[in-house]
């Protein structure tokens, strides 16, 4: 399902040098290295943030660094779903709203229900009404994987999804991945949480 190879990304000499990555269909897989070996350029290159220097990434066997931006825009609405680890709610759209939003610019029926349950399974029903700078930093983090799942995407990415977060927050998001995988989603996440890299079926090291 995704097959990136002989990926480069450079940054003034230093960045991403030439990774090369499968992920099956239905798999949940990690990527683990050491801080600034290239992880989060790597997910964003497979996720289309990002164009490689070199190199080539395939979806399903479309080359995703030959796509507009508008079509690699489509794809992360309708294919890929990711969580990043950057904060990215706006600012002036409450949890709720924000939680909808992406489902609404890929053009999909809002659903306040399938939210609210969504939103109660993460443990943030009492801030639905909340604004992104009212939210704690684990509910920062499980709202954007709330607006995520909305998109119910075949293909889920998340950089570092429990990174700075108390033990509890952690843990919901972490079986809030597995409960996807385990529905057939394929989970492809960038992190060095030791229990979030356990639960995966394969862990690949880079840098």
């Amino acid at each position: 399902m995704i097959k990136g190879q002989n990926i480069t990304k450079l940054f003034g000499g230093n960045g991403l040098k030439c990774a090369d990555i499968t992920v099956k269909k239905g798999e949940m897989a990690g990527i683990s290295g050491a801080s600034g070996c290239g992880k989060s350029t790597l997910l964003n290159i497979l996720t289309g943030m990002l164009r490689p220097d070199s190199g080539t990434v395939l979806i399903n066997g479309v080359d995703i660094s030959s796509l507009s931006e508008k079509k690699r825009t489509a794809l992360r609405g309708n294919v890929i779903g990711y969580v990043m680890q950057k904060n990215s709610l706006l600012p002036e759209l409450t949890a709720l709203q924000n939680i909808m939003f992406p489902a609404l610019t890929a053009k999909k029926s809002p659903d306040v229900k399938k939210a609210e349950e969504i939103a109660e399974r993460l443990a943030i029903t009492d801030q639905l009404g909340s604004y992104p700078s009212q939210l704690s930093g684990g509910e920062y983090r499980r709202v954007m994987l709330a607006r995520i799942l909305m998109l119910e995407t075949p293909i889920i990415a998340a950089d570092e999804p429990t990174s700075n977060l108390d033990r509890e927050s952690a843990a919901i998001v972490r079986d809030m991945l597995i409960e996807a995988n385990k529905k057939g989603v394929t989970v492809l996440t960038a992190s060095h949480d030791p229990l979030l890299l356990e639960s995966t079926d394969r862990v690949i090291n880079i840098g």
